[in-house]
């Protein structure tokens, strides 16, 4: 049986961007990455490790693997196969199934497909809400590839090589989100990072170096500030050549007075990450000369906070706790 892996996307941004990026971080012709509807299918003999390379990329809603098929038998025994080898007496399962230019309909595939696992595995049951698998079908036609799901992707938006945006990181954990959340709402980004000294080098690498993984490598760069004088004053210094640009990541309680003067005077600075409390919020912006409506209609990015944790809203619909997409990052 042929493999393959299967990668759904998210529904936001541009699927064009998902297929490029995916045949970009697998080393791949565009033209081997096949596309039946919302999804990507990436026929390897190992699809697993096609799946783990793709388990943070922007776009991605969830990746499975499994068998190619062609016409209706194959396809029942794909599933018979894949049900036999992922549960087990009193486990719950959900199939789901996307279908184009096809004699059967959605509704016919759905049914058939788990008659076929309910009889695979005897004890079994479907349960739309809590499965314990959830199985994928994609196909086009009569042919596609049958699958179980391993993991939810980060969802967001697929990296677009026109939304290009700076990020001013620290090395620190607050500026390492703001980063991420950019990667994940779509754009390329070039860290850029006044260094101090050796230890924050370090860490704004790693934050390169694990981003680089996450998402194409060719869409994230590093861009180091040498020099005398104060990392702000270096940071207020390198603004003065980017005007027009678009900086995210900047968050209030890590600017400097030089830096803060500067930003008055760029539109399309966004603010997209607040880890402060409200009272502390609306003093910092009055520091800044902005309000929070100009904040509200600026930022592409927003973050609130409920309880102890953090949970991050991206333009493109997701919502994912920080201590979830951040692991590996700066620990």
């Amino acid at each position: 049986m042929s493999t393959a892996a299967l990668v759904g996307w998210s529904g936001n941004g541009d699927l064009d961007d998902l297929h490029r990026t995916v045949a970009s971080k697998l080393a791949l012709r565009r033209q081997a990455v096949g596309r039946s509807g919302r999804s990507l299918i990436v026929e390897n003999d190992d699809p697993v490790a096609v799946a783990r390379r793709l388990a943070y990329l922007p776009g991605v809603d969830w990746i499975a693997v499994g068998y190619a098929f062609e016409g209706r038998d194959a396809l029942t025994a794909r599933l018979r196969f894949l049900a036999g080898r992922y549960l087990r007496e009193g486990s719950a399962f959900r199939l789901d199934a996307q279908v184009e230019r096809s004699s059967q309909e959605e509704g016919d595939v759905l049914l058939d497909g788990n008659g076929s696992i309910l009889k695979a595995v005897k004890g079994t049951r479907v349960d739309e809400r809590r499965p314990d698998v959830t199985f994928r079908i994609v196909m086009t036609a009569d042919r596609g590839v049958a699958g179980v799901q391993l993991k939810k992707g980060p969802g967001g938006v697929p990296t677009s090589r026109k939304a290009k945006v700076f990020c001013l990181v620290s090395g620190g954990y607050h500026s390492a989100v703001a980063a991420w959340m950019a990667v994940l709402s779509g754009y390329s980004v070039t860290l850029v990072h006044a260094r101090t000294d050796d230890e924050s080098l370090r860490q704004a690498a790693r934050l390169y170096a694990e981003l680089s993984r996450r998402a194409d490598a060719g869409s994230i760069s590093l861009e180091v500030l040498e020099g005398d004088g104060s990392p702000g004053g270096r940071v207020a210094a390198w603004l003065e050549g980017k005007k027009g640009a678009t900086l995210v990541g900047v968050h209030p309680e890590c600017r400097g007075l030089e830096v803060v003067k500067k930003f008055r005077a760029y539109p399309l600075v966004s603010l997209p990450l607040l880890l402060l409390q409200e009272d502390e919020v609306r003093s910092k912006l009055d520091r800044l000369g902005l309000r929070r409506k100009d904040l509200d209609a600026r930022a592409d990015l927003s973050l609130t906070a409920k309880g102890p944790a953090y949970v991050v809203k991206t333009y493109g619909g997701k919502e994912s706790d920080i201590n979830g997409v951040l692991d590996g990052i700066l620990r």
